[in-house]
């Protein structure tokens, strides 16, 4: 098979020596006609999801039950050109025996929890036509090649397949993907006499293609996926070409704008034969095609794009040049909204509280504005008519009256009809009863970041120092979690604290709900910063589930924006800063607090 230097240059399509179809003329006068060629010539698969490039895909998931679809229209030019070889009386001459190629694709896509996803592609190619002269169509059939014609439009093969994301987000430098697709030859169903559609007629058919997805994210504008593959296929002989299983492979630079509404993308995809038989690194078995493109990723969950393409080797179906437009959808992610809340724990709700971290008393008197009465104590008991007005009364059916508690046995402070221990001093947090100390470091396992593992006291009872400390009604972290400025994006410095807040939480699942909160400095405008504040602890917290392996139904986000300065009135470098913070607030869930 031989080719002139510009022949090479301006035809970038299939090269098959007509040495070989001269000799069958010669070797065999009245050849009868070959059988139809039948293997998928088009050799741009779209990728499954809109955050893919166009041919290339990347490691992401699409997020639990968000369904999308894409319409993909791609034309190529002179994907299969035969040319006589040296030496042949068609030394030189061009057939064009696919000229033209219509496809268009109809793709959808459902996720599945945050890590799967199932997708279909349905393909019908509407123009396959040639561009043959009668003599060339005369020679053709001399030779008993009929079967090369194109024979019409008409439905390709369809693709069904699952992508599982093994390891990684978009928040992470590096994600890894397996994906499966099989492949049925419904193209050969259709249309028994097809060629250039889809694989051979076989009843039944099921092919597979095999692929594994890295990205590599390089900040927050610019992604770098890879792709290798292994696709089954027939063997069969098409002329001097032996077609059969093939090594597939794409990698790309995606620069992303306008928080990720932006999309340009470089790619380059091709594959080759699997053995050496099949003709392995061959140039007219190595299609390889560049492409360069545009996409739009609306918030709303549209997805528009354009992009073109050029063949760099002479492989069968890599096109002089190829054009493709994408239409699609994809369901937005929901926002969730954040309940109202009770901080105080009083049973009204903090919308209509007046005073939302002091809880009511609840003691017949103006109970529904959520602010206490003048019972300082809280005991219940007003000041006036309260014996003790510095001590709470213990309400344990005994002198309940008076407002006075009655005795402390053990003298740990609390009275002896709510010490579950009254002859045993203990803590509060125990409910009068000596702290526990499962591993017996010296620490009590309320406080005692690792309960079952002997560590020290200054290490919170862990061996390795801590970054957590559990504390009266929130676990008080030591460092801050970092964002980037202006976003919700985790700066990977805060990876080692979040992990820190994980695994204290898992080692105590006796805190049933944690509430974490956002906060940002009084720059800017407030709506903008109330839904920053929100995002940034939407983030945490889908970190703690998502890396952390916490319960989702433990975790609460809620941002305040502004609103609760540490630092009122903050005006200096240092004081915005102390003022965003995100906070981890232990929420108390039990029956009495929702009374």
């Amino acid at each position: 098979m031989t080719q002139s230097d510009d022949q090479k240059k301006f035809n970038p399509g299939w090269v098959a020596s007509l040495i070989a179809l001269v000799s069958v003329l010669f070797g065999a006068s009245g050849a009868v006609a070959q059988a139809p060629a039948q293997f998928d010539l088009n050799q741009f698969r779209p990728s499954e999801l809109r955050t893919d490039g166009f041919a290339v895909s990347t490691a992401d998931g699409q997020g639990h039950k968000r369904f999308g679809f894409q319409i993909y229209i791609d034309y190529a030019d002179d994907p299969l050109v035969f040319e006589g070889a040296a030496g042949s009386p068609q030394a030189g001459q061009q057939f064009k025996i696919v000229h033209q190629q219509l496809t268009g694709h109809i793709t959808w896509s459902l996720g599945l929890w945050d890590h799967l996803v199932i997708f279909m592609d349905l393909p019908y190619s509407f123009i396959l036509d040639e561009d043959l002269s009668a003599a060339d169509r005369a020679f053709i059939s001399a030779i008993g090649q009929n079967g090369l014609i194109p024979r019409g439009s008409g439905l390709g093969d369809v693709y069904l397949g699952a992508r599982g994301n093994l390891y990684g987000t978009r928040d992470d430098v590096f994600q890894v993907a397996l994906q499966a697709t099989l492949t049925a030859n419904t193209a050969s169903g259709a249309d028994s006499q097809q060629n250039y559609l889809g694989e051979l007629k076989k009843s039944p058919y099921i092919g597979g293609w095999f692929e594994l997805f890295t990205t590599f994210n390089v900040g927050d504008h610019v992604r770098i996926p890879l792709n290798v593959g292994y696709k089954t296929s027939f063997v069969q002989d098409v002329l001097t070409l032996r077609l059969g299983s093939q090594l597939t492979w794409g990698g790309g630079l995606q620069v992303l704008m306008g928080d990720d509404r932006f999309m340009l993308t470089a790619e380059t995809f091709g594959r080759t034969a699997a053995a050496s038989a099949t003709g392995f690194g061959g140039r007219e078995e190595t299609p390889v095609e560049v492409l360069g493109g545009f996409k739009y990723n609306g918030r709303t969950g549209l997805a528009v794009g354009v992009a073109g393409t050029a063949g760099v080797t002479p492989g069968y179906g890599a096109p002089d040049w190829r054009m493709i437009g994408l239409l699609g959808f994809t369901m937005p992610e929901k926002e969730e909204v954040p309940p109202v809340l009770d901080a105080d724990g009083d049973g009204i709700l903090d919308d209509v509280d007046q005073c939302p971290n002091d809880p009511e008393d609840m003691d017949g008197f103006q109970d529904k504005d959520g602010c206490p009465d003048f019972d300082n104590d809280g005991d219940g008991v007003l000041d006036a008519d309260d014996g003790c007005p510095m001590e709470a009364e213990d309400i344990d059916g005994f002198e309940d009256e008076d407002g006075c508690p009655d005795p402390d046995n053990d003298g740990d402070g609390i009275l002896d009809a709510d010490d579950k221990c009254p002859n045993e001093p203990g803590p509060p947090e125990n409910e009068g009863c000596p702290d526990a100390d499962r591993d017996g470091d010296g620490v009590p396992d309320r406080v005692d970041n690792c309960p079952d593992e002997p560590g020290t006291v200054e290490n919170q009872g862990c061996q390795a120092a801590q970054l957590v400390v559990i504390g009266d009604g929130r676990l008080e972290i030591l460092e801050k979690v970092y964002f980037r400025t202006g976003s919700a994006k985790l700066q990977p410095r805060s990876f080692v604290l979040l992990d820190n807040v994980a695994a204290v939480l898992n080692a105590h699942p006796e805190i049933p709900l944690i509430r974490v909160e956002g906060h940002t400095d009084s720059t800017g405008a407030l709506k903008y910063n109330m839904r920053l504040s929100q995002k940034r602890a939407e983030t945490v917290v889908r970190y703690l589930v998502g890396r952390g392996k916490v319960s989702r139904g433990r975790l609460l986000a809620e941002g305040f924006g502004p609103t609760r300065p540490v630092v009122p009135d903050a005006r200096t470098r240092d004081e915005l800063a102390q003022n965003r913070r995100v906070e981890f607030h232990i929420v108390d869930v039990s029956p009495e607090a929702d009374d």
